[in-house]
């Protein structure tokens, strides 16, 4: 099966030439009298480039600190806009304007002083557009950082961009306890009618080829959004406590990213069989390749935010297949109370309340980036979406759990422009709420869950998610399944104390030494 929407990669270099202007600011091109005055973005690229016209999504980022990098950032945004090009043929101009593009919070007719800029262009759904990647060094196809003056209603002078894209892929340093794992995936190939395949980085215990008839348990590791296997690997190994906590273990963190975000190993429509791909692939290939335990009691999973909502969904659907899972501010694992909204509520708005009041997603308490007491308005957390395009948070979620629509992408939960919730999609994203489905687990399910939650989550987490925690906590005492949940005192969206490693190996342990009793 391919995907709904295919672009030709383009690996070479771009030449796009931008200019920016106003329409009185500049004599020998006017505008057309349909387009508004104001700042405008004049691009094109030279036919020693494709000679065949190309298809994609530009984007354009402004920085007002110029000493810093031109990346969206939802805490402090920056001016960064987008529109989408189709037969886009060599020689040929395009214009992005307030009227065609796609912002980030700010107006493009509010640029005003000097700015770094930098621009994007993707040609592929292959993979995701990275947030942290789209303007920086490593991204796609990205150009120099560049430092431009406009002056508001007036002209500025044109701008030449070398644009390309990033002609070598990452590169994952091995070394004698780090290993990396591609794996083709028969399945997803099948899928996608295309090559794909499954990323891990193994991370053997510093005794493995010395005991070399011991079989240790095994930590499958999912990261939190953005984190990769080519990415904060130490980062991940301190998180999880990888060396100094307990018994010794091998840990298998997987890389969760697709080409419509994070696809959780939740199978969807639109991400295809991941469950299937965890099971039949993933695992065989472990166990066969390195010396792990085969006993399914001493197989664990671990995760932060929507890694940690990996880990429950394998869990719960699958829990005679694990030991336990070690959850760390999962994303909403109950929907009444998903990013502050119950969606199956009647008229359900995403950024407003039955009161009409504007509601703020980001709980900003003890974070140094904001000043204000309201955080950030769901809406503007939003706004990466609607500037990427596809890939992103919200997008990536509709590719989880929502079916595809007539024209292939995923159905959206609610409309990104005014927030209002969509009854039919909401009422097809039930089956994968943590809480529905624990509530319709059978005895023998049941039985097979109890002890085997682990949920820990600040009482003030950065994206409210001790609110849905708590929900499901109430959901499991009801079904009479103990769980380990954990609601600290304290802000932000990182629990991963010495406390808590520990406490999480003591867990793991305690199931091994039951098992060998």
């Amino acid at each position: 099966m391919k995907p709904a929407k295919s672009f030709l990669l383009v690996s070479m270099f771009v030449l796009l030439s931008i200019s920016l202007f106003s329409q009185r600011g500049n004599k020998s091109e006017p505008a057309p009298d349909d387009t508004p005055g104001g700042l405008r973005i004049r691009l094109s690229y030279t036919d020693n480039i494709s000679q065949a016209p190309i298809s994609g999504r530009i984007l354009v980022g402004f920085q007002k600190d110029l000493r810093k990098s031109v990346n969206p950032d939802i805490f402090n945004p920056q001016p960064a806009f987008a529109m989408d090009v189709t037969d886009w043929k060599p020689g040929e101009t395009v214009v992005m304007d307030c009227v065609n593009s796609v912002k980030q919070k700010h107006d493009m007719d509010s640029l005003d002083g000097w700015y770094a800029v930098q621009a994007i262009m993707v040609t592929s759904h292959s993979s995701r557009i990275l947030t942290d990647a789209i303007f920086s060094p490593g991204g796609l196809a990205v150009t120099n950082k560049n430092i431009v003056y406009i002056d508001k209603g007036k002209m500025c002078m044109p701008l030449d961009l070398l644009f390309s894209v990033a002609p070598a892929p990452p590169v994952f340093k091995e070394t004698e306890t780090v290993r990396k794992v591609s794996i083709r995936s028969e399945l997803l190939t099948q899928f996608y009618g295309e090559n794909d395949s499954i990323l891990a980085a193994v991370i053997l215990p510093a005794s493995y080829y010395k005991e070399k008839d011991r079989v240790y348990p095994t930590v499958y590791v999912f990261g939190g959004w953005g984190a990769s296997i080519y990415s904060g690997l130490g980062f991940q190994q301190k998180r999880y406590g990888m060396s100094g906590y307990g018994t010794e273990k091998i840990f298998v963190i997987v890389n969760h990213e697709c080409r419509s975000g994070f696809h959780n190993f939740c199978s969807s429509e639109t991400n295809g069989p991941r469950e299937e791909t965890f099971f039949s692939e993933l695992l065989p290939y472990i166990e066969k390749e390195y010396r792990v335990d085969r006993d399914p009691r001493t197989r664990f999973l671990a995760g932060q935010s929507s890694g940690a909502w990996a880990a429950l969904w394998l869990l719960v659907n699958y829990p005679d297949r694990f030991g336990g899972a070690f959850a760390g501010s999962p994303d909403p694992v109950d929907f009444t109370e998903f990013a502050g909204t119950n969606i199956y509520d009647n008229e359900a708005n995403m950024y407003y309340d039955k009161a009409g009041a504007e509601k703020h997603l980001v709980n900003m308490k003890g974070n140094p980036e904001d000043s204000t007491d309201k955080g950030l308005a769901f809406r503007d957390f939003v706004d990466l979406d609607r500037l990427a395009g596809w890939g992103e948070q919200m997008y990536s979620l509709d590719a989880t759990f929502s079916r595809r629509g007539h024209d292939g992408e995923p159905e959206r939960l609610f409309d990104w422009e005014t927030g209002v919730v969509n009854p039919a999609v909401a009422a097809s994203w039930e089956k994968h709420d943590l809480s529905w489905r624990v509530a319709r687990l059978d005895k023998n399910q049941r039985n097979a869950l109890r002890s085997k939650i682990h949920i820990y989550v600040n009482e003030d987490d950065l994206f409210s998610l001790d609110e849905p925690v708590k929900r499901f906590r109430e959901i499991l005492s009801r079904e009479d399944i103990n769980a380990d949940i954990q609601i600290f005192p304290a802000a932000g969206h990182d629990v991963w104390t010495d406390e808590v490693r520990k406490e999480m190996h003591d867990a793991m342990d305690s199931v091994i030494v039951a098992i060998n009793q």
